[in-house]
């Protein structure tokens, strides 16, 4: 029974993403017959979508509701009938929010795998048939003439013919999985994509938290899916209380908060300037205001009942990246897929591997955080604390590493947050590039930050 809900998940999956995402489309179009499916409505909705991108070169998206008109008034199977209307009912008025979540890679690994498996369990039954009937050589045949679907991970391609893989290539670098604004935007720029590892590095109580916290957020409001691993820095409660704060904008005490109204930096000065507004809060955060608040954002701001925010809160080094893995893959049969996962933080994470010692251990851990985000396909997004030196450094550079060097090489980006005594009275933060593949980049160069974190806000605003 498992197994047959995993193939209808899987198959649902797949068409939705046949349907709305034509980079899927396009790579499934390529190795197309009428039997990948392994159920009669799968494949003619598959090869509805086939034709059409053949014809048209994109997905049908909501044409794909008059390809089935145009079909069912021919069908005289009402069974058929039945199964596809209420498998396109379940996309209508969705359109635009499904194709705005479609992972592409990871949807193409998906399908390869299912492909396969439904390629493989067709040359079982028919060679079993040919073996019950007592003709061995079709059945010798039927089994000679397999052949794999080469689909996702590890498929190889025509480096400058194969006109998908090039479109995939400058699409996926084009579209961010989650955008700031202003100075902040420019300094990330594209580096929060798929497939990339991204880690914060600061001394310890410097608000790598709060930015990753930060991150997660603004994910979840720009509607992906965030999967939150808390490893012990912080309980479920403190979490789930500095998450209320952020919602609410509210205070968990009574006190005075300074909220940042302008900031501005002179070329020839090291530090921004801020300007502060004074908001005193008479109450505290109560569970009434942060049950307003969070019905508030999920009605009027999201506009969706989905789950955009999973969080899984654990000891301190009890958590290891084969958990996450495990727990991943449990969210995921019940069709949950992250586009990012973030990780507070790496340094406290369970890293007990056979027959590995010290600082291989800590490689490892970072080699399997990058493996993650390439088999999920997400943005993986971190922190790690800095060495000694950092407490007297203005501005974070590659030697401020603790304990192996060898994190810089597994990241796609390692970003430096920083504060001097001043800045840090004055609620100002400097982010610099560490690390940053695919883009040129200056150590020294910083974006300013003026922040809240008394309304859990690392980032109100940004400028050079």
């Amino acid at each position: 029974m498992r197994i047959r809900k995993r193939n209808r998940v899987e198959e649902r999956r797949i068409l939705t993403a046949m349907i709305v995402d034509g980079i899927v489309l396009g790579h499934i179009s390529s190795k197309w017959n009428k039997q990948l499916f392994k159920t009669r409505w799968a494949n003619l909705i598959g090869g509805w979508c086939v034709k059409y991108h053949n014809r048209y070169k994109k997905a049908p998206m909501k044409q794909i509701e008059s390809l089935y008109e145009s079909w069912s008034a021919k069908s005289n199977s009402e069974e058929t009938v039945k199964l596809i209307e209420r498998f396109l009912s379940s996309l209508s008025n969705d359109y635009e929010i499904l194709k705005n979540d479609s992972n592409s890679d990871y949807i193409l690994d998906l399908a390869g795998r299912y492909f396969n498996r439904v390629r493989i369990e067709n040359t079982i039954a028919a060679t079993q048939s040919h073996l019950d009937i007592g003709s061995t050589e079709d059945a010798d045949e039927q089994l000679t003439s397999y052949n794999r679907i080469e689909l996702g991970v590890g498929t190889g391609i025509d480096v400058f013919q194969d006109e998908m893989a090039i479109k995939e290539a400058f699409e996926s670098r084009q579209k961010p999985l989650l955008v700031y604004k202003g100075a902040l935007g420019r300094f990330f720029g594209g580096a929060l994509e798929r497939d990339a590892l991204i880690s914060f590095m600061a001394p310890e109580k410097r608000g790598k938290t709060f930015w990753l916290l930060d991150v997660a957020y603004r994910a979840m409001q720009q509607h992906r899916k965030v999967a939150f691993f808390e490893a012990g820095d912080m309980s479920q409660n403190q979490i789930m209380r500095r998450l209320m704060v952020r919602v609410s904008q509210h205070p968990m005490k009574r006190s005075l908060i300074y909220f940042p109204k302008v900031l501005e930096r002179n070329g020839e000065e090291k530090c921004a300037s801020v300007e502060r507004e004074r908001i005193r809060f008479k109450k505290g955060l109560s569970y009434k205001i942060a049950k307003r608040a969070c019905k508030k954002l999920m009605t009027s701001k999201l506009k969706s009942k989905e789950s955009l925010f999973k969080l899984s809160c654990h000891a301190n080094s009890t958590l290891s990246v084969s958990m996450i893995k495990s727990t991943l893959q449990s969210w995921e049969r019940d069709n949950w897929i992250p586009d990012v996962i973030v990780i507070d933080y790496t340094d406290i994470l369970d890293m007990n591997y056979p027959g590995l010692e010290g600082r291989d251990r800590i490689n490892e851990t970072w080699k399997q955080l990058r493996g993650l985000s390439q088999t999920y396909h997400c943005l993986v997004v971190t922190a790690t604390q800095s060495d000694a030196t950092s407490y007297k450094a203005n501005t974070l550079n590659k030697s401020n590493f603790s304990e192996d060097k060898r994190k810089n090489a597994h990241v796609n980006g390692m970003i430096g947050i920083n504060a001097s005594k001043d800045e840090q009275e004055n609620g100002l933060m400097r982010l610099n590039w560490v690390v940053l593949r695919e883009s040129e980049f200056n150590e020294d160069f910083c974006v300013h930050v003026a922040t809240c974190l008394g309304l859990a806000n690392p980032s109100v605003m940004s400028c050079f």
